[in-house]
């Protein structure tokens, strides 16, 4: 019986994860998104080679459970039938990062965590069907269907009556928000309701879409001398993205020690993981938390 475990991504520096894609030659480098929404992510298989190399390249780390974790060429003790070496699946199973909030430069707190109904949802039905979480969650599924926008651009909880985030000002501050909710948003989606802003669906996939930071880079030749200028996307620092980790049966048995270990790393909120391109520049360098149901 295979089990499942949420994992929320905190980037400590800008992120590019690319999808090979132009933006009809303006942007040189885009980031990937989700082929429906266009909401930023990074695909399932980034998430695992990430998380490879890192295992790989760390020393305490026992070399023979990669294989068993990620998938590979294993040696095979001579009692078994097979002989020599032999190729294992890897027995972890991989999910999609995808957004949970975007932070937005406001006129107060310098920003705020951003996202909309549809993803908070889509997040809280996640926890739902791969870890039970529904009874957990009910109550702020509850609330979030009940946010009335009207006609406003975002809804917001903490801060000045006239906030600005981004070039949005048609905000609606909402005070009092009840505690277990403040709790549940808390412990499961690791948001602060002080800097939380809920943005009208169209407008924040608007914000996704078109509105991503944009930096220029130069490039530099072998020479050492400058070369041609080009543009990328990036998620900037503070961005949350969450994603699943499942572990087969095998693990669940067999391979139980091999999943302790991996476990054991993954969760130590100590641990400093790289994902996407531009390591040797700083980006990608980000924080890992195990959401506890």
């Amino acid at each position: 019986m295979n089990t499942y475990q949420m994992y929320i991504i905190e980037t400590l520096t800008n992120m590019h994860v690319g999808s090979g894609e132009t933006h009809f030659g303006v942007l040189d480098n885009l980031i990937q998104r989700h082929p429906v929404t266009r909401i930023p992510i990074i695909h399932a298989s980034g998430i695992k080679g990430s998380l490879r190399e890192y295992f790989e390249n760390l020393p305490c780390f026992n070399k023979n459970f990669i294989p068993i974790l990620f998938g590979g060429v294993i040696d095979v003790t001579k009692s078994d039938t097979r002989g020599g070496l032999d190729f294992e699946p890897g027995h972890l199973i991989f999910f999609e990062a995808q957004l949970l909030t975007l932070p937005l430069r406001a006129s107060e707190n310098v920003y705020y965590d951003c996202t909309s109904v549809p993803v908070l949802l889509d997040y809280l039905e996640q926890l739902n069907n791969f870890l039970n979480a529904g009874e957990k969650t009910k109550g702020l599924r509850i609330w979030l269907n009940n946010l009335n926008f009207n006609d406003e651009d975002f809804i917001y909880f903490h801060g000045s009556n006239n906030l600005e985030i981004e070039d949005y000002t048609n905000g609606k501050k909402i005070n009092n928000v009840d505690q277990s909710i403040q709790k549940t948003l808390n412990n499961l989606c690791r948001i602060k309701i002080n800097k939380l802003a809920i943005f009208n669906k169209d407008i924040f996939t608007h914000i996704c879409t078109d509105s991503i930071p944009v930096i220029a880079r130069n490039q530099i030749k072998d020479d050492g001398t400058s070369g041609n200028l080009f543009y990328e996307e990036i998620l900037p620092r503070k961005t949350i993205l969450y994603f699943l980790i499942g572990f087969d049966s095998y693990l669940n048995n067999n391979g139980s020690s091999a999943k302790s270990e991996f476990e054991k790393v993954l969760n130590d909120e100590t641990k400093i993981f790289q994902f996407g391109a531009n390591y040797s520049i700083g980006y990608g360098f980000s924080k890992i938390y195990k959401i506890n149901i």
